[in-house]
Order: C-alpha cells, then sequence, then structure tokens
C-alpha cells in the first residue's frame, strides 16, 4: 500500500520555498540570520550562487536536479538545494526589479522541481533523506566542503542515536566518519571555533598520523568515535601551529607564525611532535624544518651530512660551469677544504 504521505515530485513557487540556516554546508555560520541576509550570504564568498545565475538563465532551471524539500506548514524548507534557491530568487528579483535588463533570456521560474518529504517525516522517509543526502554529499556526488561533512554526520547520528546505523545508510566506512568525526568533536569539546572550508582538513588529516594523536594523549571511544580524553593544553599549541596563534581578543589567527604551511609537512611536524627535543626547539620559535634535524639520531645525521655535502658539491659545479675567475676558483677551493674536513671528522668519530 502506498503512503499517501510519501515523498512525490512536485513543482512549487519559489516564493514558498525557505532556506535552511542549519544546513550542514553553512557550517552554522547562517544561524539568527533573516531570510534576505541569507540570499545576500549565498550569493558570495565562499558559497557562490551567483555563479549558477548566468547557467539557468541560459538553460533554464535544470528539471533533473530537483531540490530536496521539507513541508513546514504553508512553506517549504530547502534541504538541499539552498545555492540554487538563491540563484533564482536572484533572478526571480532581477526580472521583478529591471526586466529589461532581463530581456530575451529565459524568466520561466515560476515554477521548480522539488521531492517534497513531510513535515512529520516517519523514521522510513527520514532514511531516505539520509541516504540521498549521503551519497550526494558525502560521496562526491555534489561536493560539500569537510567541515559540513562533519556537521552532517554529527546531526545524522544525533537523530538516529547510532554511528553503526548512520554510516550505514549514507555508505561510508567507518575510518572515513572517524577523519571527518573527531576533528569536529575534538574542538566541540574543547569549545573552540571551528575552522572554515579547507583548514578543517588540516586537523582531519593531522589527527590522522600517530605522532599527533600521541601528543595529545588523544583517547577517542572505538565504537562510538567520542572523544573521551584529550590534553588541552597540547590542543591549543597544536591548533597555534596548525593556523597560527590567536590574535588579542580576535578569533582571527596569525596565519604568517604557523609552523606547517602544507598538508604535506604534517609527516615531518608529526615526527617532530613525537620527539621531545624536537618539539622544543620547534617551540621555541626554530621553523619546521629547522626542528626536524633534531628528530634524527646521531647516525641518521651523520648520513644525512655525507649526502648534503655530495648533493652541494653537484649543486656548486653545475653553478659555476667551467667559469675560471679568482671567485670561482676560491669557491671550488672552500668546498674541497670542507669535504676533507667533513671527511675527516666522520672518519675519526666513526
Amino acid at each position: 500500500m502506498v503512503k499517501t504521505n510519501s515523498p512525490k515530485l512536485e513543482r512549487l513557487s519559489p516564493d514558498s520555498l525557505h532556506f535552511d540556516p542549519d544546513n550542514p554546508r553553512f557550517g552554522g555560520s547562517l544561524k539568527d540570520k533573516t531570510e534576505p541576509e541569507i540570499q545576500i550570504a549565498i550569493m558570495g564568498a565562499p558559497y557562490y550562487a551567483s555563479e549558477l545565475v548566468d547557467s539557468f538563465l541560459e538553460n533554464g532551471f535544470i528539471d533533473y536536479e530537483p531540490l530536496v524539500v521539507r513541508r513546514q506548514g504553508d512553506h517549504y524548507i530547502v534541504v538541499e538545494g539552498n545555492r540554487r534557491l538563491a540563484a533564482v530568487k536572484h533572478i526571480r528579483e532581477g526580472v521583478r526589479a529591471n526586466p529589461a535588463k532581463y530581456a530575451g533570456r529565459r524568466t520561466d521560474f515560476d515554477e521548480i522541481p522539488a521531492i517534497v518529504f513531510p513535515e512529520q517525516a516517519d523514521a522510513e522517509q527520514q532514511t531516505q533523506m539520509r541516504i540521498y543526502l549521503g551519497v550526494h554529499h558525502m560521496l562526491g556526488f555534489r561536493e560539500w566542503p569537510p567541515i559540513a561533512k562533519a556537521q552532517f554526520l554529527e546531526r545524522e547520528i544525533q537523530r538516529v542515536g547510532s554511528l553503526d546505523r548512520t554510516i550505514k545508510e549514507v555508505r561510508i566506512e567507518k575510518k572515513e566518519a572517524r577523519r571527518f568525526l573527531l576533528p569536529f568533536r575534538l574542538l566541540e569539546n574543547a569549545k573552540m571555533p571551528l575552522p572554515e572550508s579547507e583548514d578543517f582538513w588540516v586537523l582531519a588529516e593531522a589527527l590522522s598520523r600517530t605522532g599527533v594523536k600521541k601528543f595529545l594523549q588523544l583517547d577517542v571511544d572505538a565504537k562510538t568515535l567520542q572523544i573521551l580524553d584529550y590534553d588541552k593544553i597540547n590542543l591549543k599549541i597544536l591548533l597555534d601551529d596548525l593556523y597560527g596563534p590567536r590574535l588579542a581578543s580576535t578569533r582571527k589567527r596569525d596565519t604568517a607564525e604557523k609552523k606547517v604551511h602544507d598538508t604535506r609537512e604534517l609527516s615531518t611536524y608529526a615526527s617532530v611532535l613525537s620527539s621531545e627535543k624536537a618539539s622544543a626547539v620547534l617551540h621555541d620559535g626554530k621553523s619546521l624544518h629547522e626542528a626536524e634535524i633534531y628528530v634524527d639520531t646521531r647516525e641518521e645525521s651523520r648520513n644525512k651530512l655525507s649526502k648534503v655535502v655530495g648533493e652541494l658539491g653537484l649543486l656548486i659545479q653545475k653553478v659555476l660551469d667551467k667559469d675560471k675567475t679568482p671567485e670561482a676558483n676560491a669557491v671550488l677551493l672552500a668546498l674541497r677544504g670542507l669535504n676533507s674536513a667533513i671527511k675527516a671528522y666522520l672518519k675519526k668519530h666513526a
């Protein structure tokens, strides 16, 4: 028997569609905003709904990409498709305010397609919505930033009451859920601001390194992925290293002072944190690569020194390249002297 309140495809007036300020894509930044304020925010950075306007004007709204909405009284909340709705509302306002500007272009946005879920969706319908959003966003068919994925997972886990059921329904592995949930829950637990966009993923990547987890003394429930314990002082140090120290009386950070400038440096950073001496050097004002030297054993440093001297010789020969000037001869003599001194030292102290 077909349910009378089953989700169904309808064509709705954009005037009856309202934005969802709690949508994970917005990372909580649009809470307590009015509809016009949300419209302005979504049209600009970092959501750039404005980029959809020209395509919609030229091609119309693509019917096979309906919005996903939830009925709420006499209107609808857009669960999926807030950027598209913002672009449509922008066009409709433009048509009303300045019809001459849009002359000759498509203005058929009086109704747009939407999959409508009932106001009081039952468990099965909520599962359908969760699967739809999970497949589209967690699997990347319609990409969300990492912070939005983390918030979506956390929200759905709270609704369902089960991590295992949620990740099964959104069709991701537990290890992938861990990469999103650990940084999100850690910052929430510490009541620290969530980094935006790609910055969130830097912390997620860092927490996948053993050296970083040991530095934090991070203890996580393997079943629920809830944060059990961590070193609060070291978390502050970690965030300062990844994002720069907090500027006084603001939520902003001095990015020029951060220790890690690229995710490719995270393995080195984790190694430095694993060494008490190297970590002390790093946090005494030295750069990551200066601190890295103190990670190596003496034997490793000896081998690295021999390699560096050999590479230096090749580089100098390439730069001089048949240069017979007195300055070039002086450099070659200095290089020979350095080579001889280092070889003699390493031999004597083998």
